[in-house]
């Protein structure tokens, strides 16, 4: 049963999360999310790798096409090629760098490409760029079959790098020429933001290095390696694994944005004037110079551009950046071997269906019900945690699945434990309205503490029990006694709890009520009268309804009862063990309203009231006034009432009957034991029927002339049994 319990939670909190998961994984819709949130932990989480100290860029920004817009040499843009060699050779005045690489394509003839060729011929380690792309007529270019066989990188057929059906090398002499070769393709995700990067592009069935590549090499001789579906990459002294996904792309690490905006560009314009200002000799120390040559002393040099009229941008996951910064990105992370590996999304799913099962577990399982509030931050602290420690390796762990399943798996869970708990609340509420009374059920639920703490004020205690029970009982089945007293206590008690009464506990046959607790009420003794009188109406109308019927036995049909009523102090509030406990009330007050029930049988009365119920109740309830009593265990005597009725329902022949049992208890008090016995005979033939009240004081008179009590006998009757 207990298995059957968790089999609908564990369905609805793990299993339909993770259809929807594999489902979203299945149909690749995760990807692309996959890595929105990844940059968006990214930029929360701190930043573990520092961009490349060896990286630096020459950059023609806003600035340099401004100034130079005029010049007769360079013009507007695009600028005339023989300024590269310029700045290339600018470079190399004190230490070269160790490569240099250029981001501008020089794909169409120009008038100054023989200063390119020069400088290829002249100034050594320089890698020109290439572009491949897709559609459009294939038109075969001259030199593009020298330049594959120059360029191309052996490696399998069935690499998985990108492919494209055409290319764009550097124009004729320019490209044969040129000392290197790099692709600068760059392939930004399905949300167009630039992400990852491949080592390496494909044009037909020829392989060309990217740009990192080429930058990670520093043109130097390298090789390739693939073992078990790992790709390596060795040069001297440096062997680089490179995490590819299937599609031949390797995400790549950004670092931080003020990293990326930090990264060492100098203004192509300050090259320039730095160049004019050595030549003129107005600065003869190079490292005054505004852009002094010694920057570039063993850097891996990139010369791209910046200015919007370039139209090289690129949306980075920091936001729009100039293509070059992006390229600078990539290769750092060749350089430093800052590369992510973007684990297979099993590995997230696996993970969040673990996190599941556990919130199954703390919901539905365990019962401490801080720990169910505060699930939800551990499990976020969780994915958080491990989301970080795989990234700090430079792992990637696939975060849709947690994103999308666990606020799912949660909001299921809780509104289902929310719905259970409230049909078992119910439930219980209801069984216990049932077997405890619905005003205690109400306030425990408002402030149970101070229930339990309990208090002492006036209350009003109800006793009742069934005359002659045990002969009803041995004359009844076992099922016919339970049904008996099923109809008689449910009519009785629902007549309490409409009252306001408080249902104490059943002792057996007999009633236990409170009335002014546990909420208080002014009106408590009146409740109880009311209470009382009806109970004895209701009684009337199931002994009708059981004759018409003929049903249980003569004496069953025949059933009495008395009722036993006393306002006064009393102790009420949770009373037992830690463990078991009932809402009860104790003290003087309630022991005489019991002492009361008992007696009632003397007087032949079904209601049998203490002077405290009579005084504060007779201008609503008509009282027969019957003894004065000292119950068992208390020495001050009690003056007892029958409750009779309303007084609306009051009549001339019970005022003359009971005047004259009031003058009876008068002869009676003053031991004129001959004129109380008369009094008390004529009570019962005003009535027309046997008195039992006037019948028990004729019979005590009888005794009492008989025996004299002592000097001093103060008309009271001592009750020896409760």
């Amino acid at each position: 049963m207990k298995q059957k319990k968790y089999l609908f939670p564990f369905f609805l909190m793990v299993l339909i999360p993770g259809t929807i998961l594999g489902l979203i994984s299945l149909f690749g819709f995760s990807n692309t999310l996959n890595r929105k949130l990844s940059d968006s932990l990214f930029h929360l989480l701190p930043s573990h790798h520092k961009f490349s100290k060896d990286i630096v860029i020459i950059d023609i920004d806003e600035q340099s096409i401004a100034k130079y817009a005029d010049h007769p040499e360079l013009g507007q843009w695009p600028w005339k090629r023989n300024i590269y060699p310029t700045l290339i050779g600018y470079t190399k005045l004190i230490t070269p760098p160790k490569i240099t690489i250029i981001d501008i394509m020089f794909t169409e003839r120009s008038d100054y490409d023989e200063a390119l060729v020069a400088a290829n011929q002249s100034l050594g380690e320089i890698s020109h760029a290439a572009n491949f792309r897709d559609g459009g007529i294939v038109i075969p270019r001259e030199g593009e079959e020298i330049l594959a066989k120059k360029f191309n990188v052996p490696l399998p057929e069935n690499s998985p790098f990108p492919r494209y059906e055409n290319a764009s090398f550097p124009i004729g002499e320019v490209g044969i020429t040129a000392p290197m070769l790099h692709v600068v393709n760059v392939i930004p995700d399905s949300d167009g933001i630039l992400r990852r990067f491949a080592p390496f592009i494909r044009w037909k069935n020829n392989h060309f290095p990217t740009l990192a590549l080429q930058a990670f090499v520093e043109g130097k001789s390298y090789a390739t390696e693939w073992k078990d579906g790992h790709f390596v990459i060795q040069k001297e002294g440096v062997r680089r694994e490179i995490p590819l996904g299937k599609d031949g792309l390797v995400r790549a690490y950004f670092y931080t944005e003020e990293e990326i905006r930090n990264i060492p560009r100098y203004s192509a314009a300050g090259i320039i004037e730095s160049l004019n200002q050595l030549n003129s000799s107005e600065v003869e120390d190079p490292e005054k110079l505004l852009v002094p040559p010694s920057l570039f002393e063993n850097k891996i040099v990139l010369i791209g551009t910046s200015a919007a009229s370039t139209h090289d941008d690129v949306v980075t996951p920091f936001g729009l950046f100039p293509g070059v910064i992006g390229q600078a990105v990539f290769a750092s992370n060749l350089i430093e071997g800052h590369l992510l590996k973007e684990l297979p999304e099993v590995w997230g799913i696996g993970f969040t269906l673990f996190i599941l099962i556990i919130g199954v577990i703390i919901l539905f399982v365990n019962q401490w019900h801080f720990l169910r509030n505060i699930y939800p931050i551990l499990a976020i602290s969780m994915f958080v945690g491990l989301f970080y420690f795989l990234y700090r390796m430079d792992l990637v762990l696939a975060s849709s699945p947690f994103i999308i399943a666990f606020p799912l798996s949660y909001l299921m869970g809780f509104a289902y434990l929310t719905y259970t708990e409230g049909k078992e609340k119910r439930k219980f509420n209801n069984v216990l309205r049932n077997l405890v009374d619905p005003g205690v059920v109400s306030e425990a639920l408002e402030n149970l503490e101070s229930l339990k703490k309990g208090g002492e004020w006036e209350i009003t205690a109800f006793f009742s029990d069934v005359a002659g029970f045990s002969s009803i009982s041995e004359e009844l089945s076992a099922s016919d006694l339970a049904r008996l007293l099923n109809e008689y206590l449910s009519a009785m008690t629902k007549i309490l709890k409409v009252n306001s009464g408080t249902l104490d506990k059943y002792i057996g046959d007999a009633i236990v009520g409170i009335f002014g607790a546990p909420i208080q009420n002014k009106e408590h003794p009146r409740l109880a009268c009311k209470t009382a009188l009806e109970m004895v109406s209701e009684l009337e109308v199931l002994r009708s309804v059981w004759n018409e019927k003929m049903d249980y036995t003569k004496t069953a049909r025949e059933m009495k009862f008395r009722i036993g009523l006393n306002c006064g102090p009393a102790k009420v509030g949770f009373m037992g063990t830690d463990s078991l406990a009932s809402y009860t009330m104790m003290g003087d007050t309630v022991n005489l309203a019991a002492r009361l029930e008992a007696a009632a049988k003397d007087y032949g009365t079904s209601i049998l009231v203490s002077e405290s119920i009579e005084s504060v109740c007779k201008d609503e309830f008509h009282f027969r006034f019957l003894d004065w009593i000292r119950v068992k265990g208390k020495e001050a005597p009690v003056k007892i009432y029958s409750l009779v009725s309303s007084v609306s329902e009051f009549t001339p022949q019970v005022l003359e009957a009971e005047q004259m049992y009031e003058e009876g208890f008068r002869f009676y008090s003053q031991r004129e034991w001959e004129k109380a016995i008369s009094c008390f005979e004529n009570v019962s033939k005003i009535y027309g029927y046997k008195d039992a009240a006037s019948h028990l004081l004729i019979k005590r008179c009888q005794a009492l002339f008989q025996n004299p009590p002592a000097e001093g006998w103060d008309g009271v009757f001592t009750r020896t049994t409760k």
